[in-house]
């Protein structure tokens, strides 16, 4: 009403003064005659002052301006981000995207009246992992590989939706065993066409959802599988920018090492930033064999400077190929890969091997290896990673193989050959 009487009010304003500027523009004035003039004056005045106290009023019809002029709402949402996300307790992309799900799954849960809800995940070769879930006891985190033909599974190889109505009694929920259900749906997560999680409800009454809990489902399976993309390519830069934090750390640290056993330890020290891994070893090449020079974490029964033939371990063939190698699972199949020596002792427990070459160019003088316990701890990502981390210690290696042979030179024995390292 108010608004209405104020909008009538207006016009009247607006008539008046449209009556008011059609007098003093119409309205003869006699040459000889003054009171003509001062009238359309005191007209224009009266025309200009009502005009600038109707700018002022509240409610008035403004010109419009320009976006950039008025702020718009882009403008303000930005100084909103900026006011409230900078004072936010930010720690990585990974604990955001914790937080993310768990939300999700919550409100999913709440939204479908389910009695359970888990999200599962692809991991490398494994196939789909609990990832994480929730029940009526709050949420749940453990690990859990989905069993094959189980109802996630399906979900998956089917790469398509899966409604059951009337379970079996007893039937769970993959990864959540206290939660008994005799319905499910489940959506798979897919991104650029492949499946790369499930989304799966759970509920203890049959016959419990229906199309509109399907409809639901899929389109939050489509907001997870965006965010999931957003989240790997933050997760991916996040991980550059720390890699490159590690190797100007490593350059720095290394300017002041003068032997090599505390370039090892310096190297060490600072890969276990970005990998985990249970042995380090650095070997040398020496002619038609290797040797191993330094050993960090498990030992076993190799000791330093134990030989080996180039042609039998992984090792010896990173040392006489100058490649890198990746080998997921060193027990994987029916033959076991051996790291040294064909007839080898093969109850170390190590699983994952990387070794990268030390070297320039066709020549490589040495190498070294990370070995875990857990299968598949490397990828091709962390293996351009950790060559990239190689350089430094490679150049370190090389300044101090450079001032024994200075030192021998100025001393006057020895020659350019005998250092411990041949670098070509």
């Amino acid at each position: 009403m108010l608004k209405n009487s104020l909008k009538e009010n207006h016009l009247w304003v607006f008539l008046l003064l449209l009556v008011t500027v059609g007098i003093g523009f119409f309205l003869p004035v006699s040459r000889s005659g003054w009171l003509g003039y001062v009238g359309k004056g005191i007209l224009f005045i009266f025309v200009f002052l009502v005009f600038h106290a109707f700018s002022f009023v509240p409610g008035r019809i403004a010109v419009p301006r320009k976006k950039e002029d008025r702020g718009g709402e882009d403008s303000s949402s930005e100084v909103i981000s900026e006011e409230v996300f900078q004072k936010g307790e930010w720690k990585d992309f990974g604990e955001a995207f914790r937080r993310y799900y768990q939300e999700l799954l919550t409100v999913v849960r709440n939204a479908v009246a389910a009695s359970c809800v888990g999200l599962y995940l692809k991991r490398g070769r494994d196939g789909l992992e609990f990832h994480a879930g929730e029940d009526d006891q709050g949420h749940v985190s453990r690990q859990a590989s989905v069993v094959e033909g189980d109802l996630v599974d399906r979900v998956s190889k089917q790469k398509a939706v899966l409604l059951e109505g009337n379970l079996p009694i007893g039937t769970v929920l993959n990864g959540m065993p206290d939660s008994e259900i005799r319905s499910f749906l489940g959506v798979p997560l897919v991104w650029e066409n492949e499946v790369v999680g499930v989304l799966a409800v759970g509920s203890e009454a049959t016959e419990s959802f229906g199309e509109e809990d399907r409809d639901l489902l899929v389109r939050c399976g489509r907001l997870v599988s965006q965010v999931m993309a957003v989240y790997h390519r933050g997760l991916r830069w996040q991980m550059d920018q720390e890699v490159y934090r590690v190797y100007l750390d490593l350059e720095k640290a290394l300017q002041d090492v003068e032997d090599e056993e505390s370039a090892v330890f310096c190297f060490v020290q600072h890969i276990r930033k970005l990998f985990s891994f249970d042995r380090f070893t650095l070997c040398a090449k020496e002619g038609e064999e290797g040797s191993i020079r330094y050993v960090h974490g498990q030992v076993d029964d190799l000791d330093r400077d134990t030989r080996f033939s180039l042609d039998e371990g992984l090792n010896g063939w990173v040392l006489k190929r100058n490649v890198s190698l990746l080998i997921p699972d060193m027990e994987e199949g029916d033959s076991i890969r051996p790291r040294y020596f064909r007839d080898e002792d093969s109850k170390h427990g190590l699983r994952s091997f990387l070794g990268i070459p030390l070297g320039k160019g066709e020549s490589v003088w040495g190498c070294f290896s990370l070995e875990s316990k857990e299968v598949d701890q490397y990828s091709e990502k962390g293996k351009e990673v950790l060559t990239t981390l190689a350089v430094p210690l490679q150049s370190t290696f090389e300044r101090i193989h450079l001032m024994k042979q200075f030192q021998e030179l100025s001393q006057g024995r020895g020659s350019p050959d005998s250092a411990k390292f041949e670098m070509d």
